[in-house]
């Protein structure tokens, strides 16, 4: 999977959990257009976004994500007030609000992979 978070932010906290699995591999990208590069290079079964990337680099990131791996499905997590255009869900974009509760984004990952929820 890949994690978009840029460098300096709170998302060391927020994927440790993630980086911790024996059983996901967890690449990073702190820019929108270092994902893209990392989407074109790496097989990558998920997409995730920071709360810390702003509104128009996630848009960035979808139409990249758009032109390289259209199947490719994305978390994108977002502060509880912040806004997200229309379109995003339209595209496949499933997103998490802050603070997210305690195994929130391990369940997500684990339901949008398809792994056993029960291991």
């Amino acid at each position: 999977m890949l994690v978009v978070a840029p460098e300096g932010g709170d998302a060391d906290d927020l994927f440790r959990e993630l980086r911790g699995r024996p059983d996901l591999q967890v690449l990073s990208a702190a820019t929108a257009a270092a994902a893209a590069e990392r989407l074109r290079e790496a097989a990558v079964c998920l997409l995730i976004a920071s709360p810390d990337v702003a509104t128009s680099a996630v848009s960035e990131l979808l139409a990249s994500k758009e032109r390289v791996r259209p199947e490719l499905p994305v978390l994108v997590i977002r502060n509880r007030q912040a806004e997200e255009p229309e379109g995003w869900i339209g595209r496949g974009v499933g997103v998490l609000r802050c603070p997210l509760v305690a195994g929130a984004l391990r369940r997500s990952v684990d339901v949008v992979l398809g792994l056993d929820l029960h291991g």
